[in-house]
């Protein structure tokens, strides 16, 4: 076999840039600027640069404790314009209108907002086969099939404490459920991207007045599947991250799939409103803990009564930790569920047991 000597150079000579970066990047970490070696390795990087986007999630988990964050402002819940008071159920706006003032009105007036057409079809393709690999290659490795230990797109970091457990079936791992995002790097890489394109960052600093944060327990790509005439718990997930009158949160739900309403698929089921309360847990017909009961929830219904929105594929929701939902499952569903949970924090509030990922 012959082998292209120009090949093998370009790809020595691409090896070697890689490793000048990562030191570069190295240094200035160990200097304290973890913002400068972020964005290094984000600019000159891509998600297939496996070893970079690799090298960036752990520098985004360790510059969280190693950077200084602002003391929590009195300011919160922020003032918003009412903007919102008329409509009946979650109210909705295009992605182009989406701003600050629309978020705050919707979260804080209306329980959630909805966003139509957040995220374009050739994206949500590619997201979608992203999380079948991702899926896969956990398996592949649970499993200890050949290879798959160094399969890039299953690949957790030394950096990252602890592990989601699924059982499903008897089967610890399947090719349906939730992963945390950090544990493939190029999704990671890609979905960062993507959030800086579209503006959330910027969205969300003025939303919170500070620079927000994602974490690695509360930020997964997701395949759901359907479950036809079951129930899922009602839950909110202040009740999971601490004191939910210290942390500020907003949450970004994109469906990747058609969903909810008429859909094939499983949506959400939502209480709008924005009471700022956390319901008791545990009692009133709750079949676990952790859940809030269904005769609860029918109180509740009485005054926000619970929705569940249609979302076309690339639609989005955003809410936070007082948001009372649950997965909506029908009693005709035929496809799957993908979607995308990211869970953002105002920095100086972010619960450290969350593992905050700078971005």
């Amino acid at each position: 076999m012959v082998i292209d000597g120009s090949l093998v150079s370009v790809q020595d000579a691409e090896t070697h840039a890689n490793s000048e970066l990562l030191e570069q990047a190295n240094q200035l970490a160990n200097g304290g600027d973890y913002r400068s070696a972020i964005s290094l390795l984000e600019q000159a990087g891509t998600y297939d640069d496996y070893p970079l986007a690799q090298r960036l999630i752990e520098l985004r988990i360790h510059a969280y404790s190693k950077m200084q964050w602002p003391e929590p402002h009195d300011n919160w819940p922020p003032a918003h314009d009412n903007r919102f008071a008329d409509v009946n159920g979650f109210p909705e706006v295009a992605a182009g209108e989406l701003d600050v003032g629309a978020l705050k009105a919707g979260i804080l007036g209306k329980g959630g907002l909805i966003v139509r057409g957040l995220m374009d079809s050739e994206r949500i393709e590619k997201m979608r086969e992203n999380i079948d690999r991702v899926l896969q290659a956990r398996v592949d490795s649970a499993n200890e099939v050949p290879g798959a230990d160094s399969n890039p797109w299953y690949r957790r970091s030394p950096s990252v404490q602890g592990g989601p457990v699924q059982f499903r079936g008897g089967v610890r791992y399947t090719t349906i459920g939730s992963v945390w995002s950090v544990d493939s790097p190029p999704v990671t890489f890609q979905l960062i991207e993507y959030y800086r394109k579209i503006g959330i960052p910027e969205l969300l600093t003025s939303y919170f007045g500070e620079a927000p944060v994602l974490s690695v327990r509360k930020w997964v790509v997701r395949c759901a599947a359907p479950n036809n005439g079951a129930s899922s718990g009602w839950h909110q997930d202040g009740y999971f991250l601490g004191d939910a009158s210290a942390i500020r949160t907003a949450n970004l739900w994109i469906a990747l799939t058609d969903c909810g309403g008429d859909a094939d698929a499983p949506g959400l089921e939502i209480v709008g409103g924005g009471e700022r309360t956390i319901y008791e847990t545990g009692t009133r017909g709750s079949p676990f803990n952790w859940t809030v009961g269904q005769e609860l929830v029918d109180e509740i219904a009485q005054t926000n009564p619970v929705q569940c929105p249609r979302f076309n594929a690339g639609d989005a929701l955003f809410f936070d930790h007082f948001n009372l939902h649950r997965t909506g499952f029908g009693l005709n569903h035929t496809k799957n569920r993908y979607a995308i949970e990211s869970w953002f924090f105002a920095g100086s509030t972010a619960p450290l047991k969350q593992q905050p990922v700078v971005i």
